[in-house]
């Protein structure tokens, strides 16, 4: 868009020209010395035309230019002038691709909506028509201006009075009340008429006389009431233009529609006295059908909508449902994987609380092929369905080489192998994997990127086994060093970060320390109370869990009937 001309900088001859003659009766009669003799010579053809037609409904034909400015009087004579001025400042194709037709028919909309007004407003009709025929003739100058904008006349005419004026800012950088106001100054028109040109969309008119204030709101008014016409949504600006009617006028419903009613056939009388070539007008019964069956169209659409989205909806939870079934469907799978045998005489004992439906943490514990105890521990790294995945490979991983290999960096090792074959990128398993002899209570561990296994010893101290190796499925040639632990010594306990990262009420995490204040607290229960008020402990320091917890206590004195503590 090229820049935006400053319209005080505007020169007369930038701006459209209207017939001198026209200027020189709208002047004559605007001076306070004006009679018929001065003024008789100045009339043309074309306003004893005007002045003979229905429109004023003089009783006898005016035959001489003193007897219609006797008949006229100076300020009806000075509005019809200037009408014929506005109509005739530019020729047809002064705005190449304009129809100029088209805004004459919207200007004598506005024109005869401001007439009907005038009485309401205890104003001059004739004022009131010339008002509404200019009120927006600084849109045509702004087309003038800018005929590279024409284009956009159809968006204009079919904008509410609003939306209108906030098109003009963004096409030409003013509006039509300010090229109104230009035009007004450049040809000298009348204060009141020029008033009225330039304020008529204010909602407040501030200092101005009383009889030019009311002549702008007769102008705001008969915009909106033109609108209804013409705008593209006939609904809104209807309800607007009745609230515009009776915040100036006061006027109710039937009033604003029987003058609304009465526009048509004004329009077409008005036409024929100026000269315009119209196209026929609606009533406002038609306007109103199509607006309701706009509202009707808009409410059927919108009722689809309602259906669609009910419909989808019921699809979500058809889904949502379908989804449910599934997650529970693997949570069932997954304990299936957790040991089938777990109570308190068999020296082994886990827990595993998902914080989803399916888990990413699990334990496992069975009697190796030489009568040895295997239990293990894992993590893997995520949540939700992937890592519980990769949860159900590695256990079914352990459990089946388990059985063969009863050295748990060996064991490791391969499960490292395994998993780094078809390793999926930035995950891996944490794990720690141990093995006793419930006879002799000698044990190995070996410790892949877990947490420390705990054994609490009968001091109360603690003895920690951190990790030996990295975590699996990171480092194919990955090794792990075996750990030797003895059951005399106390139990072990084994946990994954879900237990330690559990937040207190203060908002910091449980961590070690917390958990070992919570083992020492239990460590004379029996091993499965022991594990559920560990784990209760864990839970009653957090609303809702947001990781799983896992907690695998290894204790030989309960396969002798023992605490283990």
């Amino acid at each position: 868009m090229e820049e935006a001309l400053a319209l005080d900088d505007l020169r007369p001859t930038d701006l459209p020209a209207p017939p001198q003659a026209a200027l020189q009766i709208v002047h004559a009669c605007s001076r306070p010395d004006a009679d018929a003799r001065r003024l008789g010579p100045l009339l043309t053809a074309e306003l004893l035309r005007v002045a003979n037609s229905a429109f004023f409904g003089f009783r006898s034909r005016v035959r001489s230019a003193a007897h219609a400015v006797t008949l006229l009087g100076q300020r009806a004579l000075r509005n019809l002038a200037l009408c014929i001025a506005m109509r005739d400042a530019l020729r047809e194709d002064a705005i190449p691709g304009m129809a100029l037709d088209r805004f004459w028919e919207a200007a004598l909309r506005r024109a005869v909506c401001a007439r009907a007004l005038a009485g309401i407003a205890e104003l001059d009709v004739d004022e009131c028509f010339t008002a509404g025929l200019l009120q927006d003739f600084g849109l045509l100058v702004l087309l003038y201006l800018y005929p590279d904008r024409v284009t956009e006349w159809a968006r204009l005419e079919a904008a509410n009075p609003d939306d209108r004026l906030e098109l003009e800012r963004q096409l030409f950088g003013h509006t039509h009340e300010q090229a109104g106001q230009a035009l007004a100054g450049a040809w000298g028109l009348p204060e009141d008429l020029a008033a009225a040109i330039g304020h008529h969309h204010a909602p407040v008119f501030g200092e101005l006389p009383g009889e030019v204030r009311r002549l702008c709101r007769v102008a705001r008014c008969a915009d909106w009431m033109a609108a209804v016409f013409s705008a593209a949504d006939k609904r809104i600006v209807y309800a607007r233009c009745g609230k515009v009617l009776a915040e100036h006028f006061e006027l109710d419903a039937d009033g604003i529609d029987r003058l609304l009613d009465g526009v048509g056939g004004a329009i077409a009388e008005a036409a024929s006295l100026l000269g315009f070539r119209i196209e026929r007008q609606p009533a406002l019964e038609d306007v109103l059908r199509e607006a309701n069956l706009r509202l009707a169209e808009e409410n059927l659409s919108f009722q689809e909508l309602t259906w669609r989205l009910q419909q989808t909806l019921a699809e979500r939870d058809a889904l949502a449902a379908e989804l449910d079934r599934e997650l529970a469907l693997a949570r069932e799978v997954q304990c299936a994987l957790l040991p089938r045998r777990n109570t308190p005489d068999e020296g082994v004992l886990g827990l595993n609380l998902s914080a989803r439906q399916v888990s990413g943490d699990f334990y496992d514990h069975f009697t190796a092929r030489d009568g040895s105890r295997y239990f293990a521990i894992a993590d893997v790294s995520g949540k939700g369905m992937h890592a519980a995945l990769l949860m159900a490979k590695t256990s079914s991983l352990f459990h089946c080489l388990g059985k063969g290999i009863t050295d748990p960096s060996a064991l490791l090792a391969m499960l490292n192998r395994e998993l780094c074959e078809k390793a999926i990128r930035g995950m891996f398993v944490t794990m720690v994997a141990g093995i006793f002899d419930p006879d002799t209570g000698q044990g190995r561990l070996a410790n892949a990127g877990h947490l420390p296994v705990l054994q609490l010893r009968g001091d109360g101290a603690f003895r920690e086994w951190p990790a030996s190796g990295p975590p699996l499925g990171v480092l194919p040639d990955s090794r792990y060093q075996n750990q030797a632990f003895r059951m005399e010594e106390g139990a072990l306990y084994l946990f994954a970060d879900g237990v330690t990262e559990a937040r207190q009420p203060g908002g910091a995490e449980l961590g070690l320390g917390g958990l070992k204040r919570l083992i020492r607290e239990q460590a004379a229960v029996p091993l499965e109370r022991r594990l559920h008020r560990i784990l209760h402990g864990v839970q009653g320091r957090q609303e809702s869990a947001a990781d799983d917890l896992t907690l695998l206590v290894v204790d030989s004195g309960a396969m002798r009937g023992g605490n283990g503590g």
